[in-house]
């Protein structure tokens, strides 16, 4: 923990090239070992899905949240008693501060993870070229060495990038770095959260565009239902290069038409959350242009 109060992560991997000793190897084993990674966790599927876990991670919003000590996370996620509750025992200046530094840990750990599946694709990689060389030309000692340490080195990548996209809002907890100073002791002690809300996507499968509106639908990214007590803002815009917005409207389900629209005119429509005061972090948002159809008569 620094001297500020806030924690440091270890965002290393706890294996490197340096930790790695060379030993006597059984060529084939190696060569089996290899092979075998390369056909089920390093295989296209394999990478595809976690390019498409680091990608919803991404396009996450993070806020944060309050939790007592008697309290279980989800009995405390009200927006206006974190506000509240931080603001009347921090003060504005340093929940402002607080705020700041939730971010650049999010930032951090997206970081870290993109860098994890940087370097389990140059493993890979690496991994691929040394088979191929061996099945062509054979290989040396020192080859042979390299392609064990890659192989102990992906295999960490791995599993650290598993773990911490399955735990990822542990990294970003604010307990251990962040105890509130409460100026009345009677007052449960409480810990400040960052938790993680998957991307609010466009239904584009289910679009119905006639000349004069579109009938919007979309779902909540990584979720298998409905997130409960969730509001979105819809904006209309006309596109670029003279971009206006048109109609903003809030909605408490998962559809919207937008109606008195002009025939054969392309509109540019965004979905999120609407916007919420302990929102920490949020890069993306779902981005629609659409032309709606023309008046004249339908021709199947």
């Amino acid at each position: 923990m620094t001297h500020s109060g806030f924690p440091t992560y270890d965002l290393t991997s706890p294996n490197t090239e340096e930790d790695i000793v060379p030993h006597t190897i059984n060529l084939p084993d190696l060569m089996n070992q290899i092979c075998e990674l390369l056909q089920t966790s390093l295989n296209h599927l394999s990478m595809t899905v976690m390019q498409e876990k680091l990608l919803l991670k991404q396009r996450s919003s993070y806020y944060y949240t309050i939790v007592k000590d008697h309290l279980r996370p989800q009995e405390d996620q009200q927006e206006s008693t974190s506000v509240s509750f931080v603001k009347s025992h921090l003060g504005s200046d340093r929940l402002q501060g607080v705020t700041r530094w939730a971010s650049s840990q999010v930032m951090i750990f997206l970081t870290y993870l993109e860098m994890l599946l940087q370097k389990i694709t140059i493993n890979r990689q690496n991994l691929e070229a040394f088979i191929a060389k061996w099945q062509q030309v054979g290989v040396d000692v020192d080859e042979v060495v390299s392609a064990e340490q890659q192989l102990q080195q992906v295999q960490q990548h791995m599993t650290d990038f598993e773990t911490r996209m399955a735990r990822s809002i542990e990294p970003l907890t604010l307990n251990s770095l962040f105890l509130l100073q409460m100026r009345n002791s009677f007052l449960p002690r409480v810990q400040m959260l960052v938790v993680d809300r998957g991307p609010v996507m466009f239904h584009r499968d289910k679009l119905l565009i006639s000349p004069n509106s579109v009938y919007l639908f979309w779902y909540i990214a990584g979720e298998q239902s409905e997130e409960p007590q969730c509001v979105f803002e819809v904006v209309v815009k006309t596109p670029s290069p003279h971009i206006q917005i048109l109609r903003e409207a809030v909605c408490l389900n998962y559809e919207y038409g937008v109606e008195n629209l002009m025939p054969d005119t392309c509109y540019t429509f965004t979905i999120s959350r609407v916007f919420s005061s302990t929102r920490v972090y949020q890069r993306w948002t779902d981005t629609l242009t659409l032309r709606t159809l023309s008046s004249g008569p339908f021709h199947g």
